[in-house]
């Protein structure tokens, strides 16, 4: 009898042993953090110890994957396979899942807030109406302030009626429909309603996508340049804080903007603009076929194959123009990347640039680009990071006074203090 109990519990034991993240079907420390990164839906209770930590490994797996080709450098061992490798070898699990927390205000936030929403027994719907304009009463703005609330967002006191759409309730508003991507408008109308009336369980799905994209980000430094690409908005992070942000322009739809990690190389002055070929083909060539003179208005020379000096663009015949031509738009007020031009490596080739139409960034829905991004405050950001820009106009590379992460990102909710905020969806990802 001994010796079958003793040969049971050698086979438990043994069994135990193949886990990484469960310890006599519970999950141990280094499964309790994993748990808070996945935040695994109820499905994986059904799993049997053994499927369950299994699942756990290929998700992680999966994370470690995708954060690799996040970043376009190579990442710190601790950070990529090798370090998970190294410390299921070295049977240090348990220190190695605690490093791997995202070491970012945002992320805490955020998981916070997320934590907060799985406590709330319900929330307060709008009801169904007509939109309700500034300084009109309604009873849904009752509603609408006990909602906001909700959210973390507190509405302004009432500067009179409870029910009355006031100026401040209407600033609170626009403020939540210019990251949401939507009209500005400040009024209570069907697109805002949809925004705000999305139950607890659907916040807590659009956050819990989120905070695994931040799992792609590397260790938290104290000076980077962040762009949320939903939200049209670049920060410079300095010290730990924010100390500029402003207005971008992303990639369309049917060329979006990438999300990645990469460094600052340099930055071009009065740059010249080499279009890829995609560009020419769908939007150059077209524009000069139907406007004989438009490649030599906008400063344009012609490069053919073999040359090694340009023509001009009325030297060619645009109907039929001749294979492997390439274009070169010289510095100037027309060129495409106004003054400045921060070059940073990456497979994707893009990059951030000045852009002579500034008209642009009055817009709410700012997915115009061809992949690269505009910024309204070039000169801000260049000086802001420690360029010190000549007065001439000639074509100058300078290089980096620092090592400055990029971090290109696409998150469509985070905290804005305690208050959570969110963006359009441009790209349709959180539907993946």
């Amino acid at each position: 009898m001994r010796a079958l109990l003793f040969l049971c519990v050698l086979l438990s034991s043994q069994a135990w042993a193949g886990l990484l993240w469960h310890s006599n079907n519970q999950l141990n420390d280094a499964g309790q953090t994993l748990q808070q990164l996945l935040l695994p839906d109820s499905s994986v209770n059904a799993m049997s110890t053994a499927e369950r930590d299994a699942w756990f490994t290929r998700q992680w797996r999966t994370v470690l994957k995708n954060r690799e080709r996040f970043a376009q450098y190579t990442l710190p061992e601790h950070w990529r396979t090798q370090g998970f490798e190294r410390a299921m070898a070295q049977h240090t699990l348990a220190g190695y899942m605690r490093g791997q927390v995202p070491d970012y205000h945002g992320y805490r936030a955020l998981h916070q807030h997320y934590q907060q929403l799985g406590q709330r027994p319900g929330y307060t719907p709008l009801p169904p109406g007509p939109e309700v304009r500034m300084n009109e009463r309604d009873p849904a703005i009752v509603a609408l302030r006990t909602r906001l609330t909700e959210l973390g967002q507190p509405a302004p006191a009432p500067l009179g009626r409870t029910d009355v759409l006031d100026t401040a309730l209407a600033g609170r508003l626009k403020q939540l429909q210019q990251a949401g991507g939507l009209e500005t408008s400040g009024s209570l109308d069907a697109a805002t309603r949809a925004l705000l009336n999305r139950s607890p369980a659907e916040l807590r799905a659009e956050i819990k996508i989120n905070l695994q994209r931040w799992l792609l980000l590397p260790p938290a430094t104290e000076d980077y340049v962040l762009i949320n690409i939903p939200s049209y908005r670049l920060t410079l992070v300095r010290g730990g804080r924010p100390t500029l942000a402003m207005p971008v322009i992303v990639g369309r739809p049917d060329w979006p903007t990438p999300e990645l990690a990469t460094y600052l190389g340099a930055l071009k002055v009065n740059p010249d603009w080499t279009p890829t070929a995609s560009i020419m083909r769908e939007d150059l060539l077209p524009a000069q076929q139907q406007d004989g003179g438009f490649l030599d208005r906008n400063g344009f020379n012609v490069w053919l194959p073999g040359q090694r000096t340009p023509v001009l663009p009325s030297a060619i015949n645009w109907q039929q123009p001749p294979p492997g031509l390439r274009l070169v738009q010289q510095p100037g007020p027309a060129n495409a990347l106004g003054q400045l031009k921060f070059e940073m490596q990456n497979r994707f080739s893009v990059y951030l640039h000045d852009t002579p139409d500034k008209t642009l960034f009055r817009r709410d829905q700012r997915a115009l680009s061809h992949g690269c991004v505009r910024l309204s405050e070039p000169q801000a950001l260049a000086t802001g990071i420690g360029w010190a820009l000549p007065e001439h106009s000639r074509t100058q590379l300078l290089p980096p006074p620092q090592r400055l992460p990029v971090y290109m990102v696409y998150f469509t909710t985070w905290m804005d203090g305690r208050s959570l905020m969110f963006a359009h969806d441009i790209y349709r990802k959180n539907r993946t």
